[in-house]
């Protein structure tokens, strides 16, 4: 019994159609991977040097969002706005950006949507809306201050999101990648012809590099870092344009290189931080000055 033409149609229609929703919902499995968000409370801020407060706000048409406020110590040099790595939520991460308060900085800690007590679900999209809004809320309270930090995926967010806000004065980015392709082809080096398959192009901070100038751009990665290989942090080094530094740290994981060397680590971010303020102040002030004729 031969098939009619019209129905040889349909069926191939089905087919293509049956790909078609594989293909998207696998690259939506992919991309999915790249956050692991829980609840759990590692801590409740009572550990911390500085006591956290509790604050709240939202990207437009985004869900609530949950963060912690850390006052400074003594004289408020500026304000940090830290965005976390991709797993757990921000009462785990605080401890790695808590002795930015002893140096003077307040500090926003916020958890993308999903992430903590914040609502909704994660979405690439989302977690960089998510980051403007932090960036936003700090300004509000610190317009010609405000620093970003980020690690691992929190570095890439901090990038494109920084990008996006001329306002923020820099950007460090610690064990960070230059795309989501490239961090997922390092993990699955067999599979690397696959990946465009897979994992989706987008919000890469690679292609916010020029946006971000002039603005410096501070990129630390651990020479032995085993989750985000060190040569995707010198490829996002390399893309950059000046100004810009690159601190790779012998011995030094991935959680953050501030484990292996505590001292050295804040000396140079407070560094950075402290020529960034610096050089918008005296920017200020020279034009304000009469000019010479």
């Amino acid at each position: 019994m031969r098939t009619s033409p019209t129905k040889l149609m349909v069926v191939i229609g089905l087919l293509l159609a049956a790909l078609a929703i594989g293909y998207v919902v696998l690259w939506s499995i992919a991309d999915s991977l790249f956050y692991y968000p829980n609840q759990n409370i590692y801590g409740t801020g009572e550990e911390l040097d500085s006591r956290p407060k509790d604050i709240a706000f939202a990207a437009p048409s985004g869900p609530r969002l949950h963060g912690w406020w850390l006052a400074p110590h003594g004289k408020h040099r500026g304000t940090v706005v830290y965005c976390h790595g991709n797993a757990a939520n921000l009462t785990l991460h605080a401890r790695y950006a808590d002795w930015l308060s002893k140096k003077g900085f307040a500090v926003l800690l916020f958890d993308y949507r999903g992430y903590g007590k914040s609502a909704g679900s994660p979405t690439r999209d989302g977690t960089v809306a998510d980051a403007i809004a932090a960036i936003d809320y700090a300004l509000t309270r610190d317009p010609n201050r405000t620093l970003v930090f980020g690690h691992s995926l929190g570095g890439a967010i901090a990038i494109v999101a920084s990008a996006q806000r001329p306002q923020v004065r820099a950007v460090v980015a610690e064990s960070t990648f230059p795309s989501y392709r490239a961090i997922a082809a390092s993990a699955a080096p067999a599979l690397g012809a696959l990946v465009p398959l897979f994992v989706s192009a987008g919000q890469d901070p690679v292609d916010h590099l020029a946006a971000l100038q002039p603005r410096p751009l501070f990129v630390i990665h651990g020479e032995d870092d085993h989750i985000v290989p060190v040569a995707l942090g010198r490829q996002l080094f390399e893309a950059a344009g000046e100004p810009k530094q690159l601190w790779v740290v012998p011995g030094a994981r991935h959680i953050t290189p501030w484990l292996k060397v505590p001292d050295e680590f804040e000396k140079r971010v407070d560094a950075f931080f402290s020529k960034a303020l610096r050089s918008k102040q005296e920017s200020e002030l020279r034009s304000k000055l009469p000019s010479k004729k």
